[in-house]
């Protein structure tokens, strides 16, 4: 499929959208990286109720996909 890059500019709000895109990224990986960090620290604050807390998601995961397939 080949898309006509003149007529895909033509659409309305197509080159606000693409100027966005750079404001954007920085932002995005800013909330990535302070979610990255309060996991560490909840992790460091209280690792025997994270690992409880992860196992109980996998189990759950297993059963689920186990009732699927």
């Amino acid at each position: 499929m080949v898309v006509n890059e003149a007529r895909i500019e033509e659409e309305p709000g197509y080159a606000a959208q693409r100027a966005e895109l750079p404001a954007v990224v920085p932002r995005v990986l800013g909330e990535v990286r302070r979610a990255d960090e309060r996991l560490v620290s909840l992790v460091q604050e209280r690792p025997v109720a994270t690992l409880c807390a992860v196992a109980a998601v996998g189990y759950l995961i297993g059963r689920v996909v186990t009732r699927l397939g």
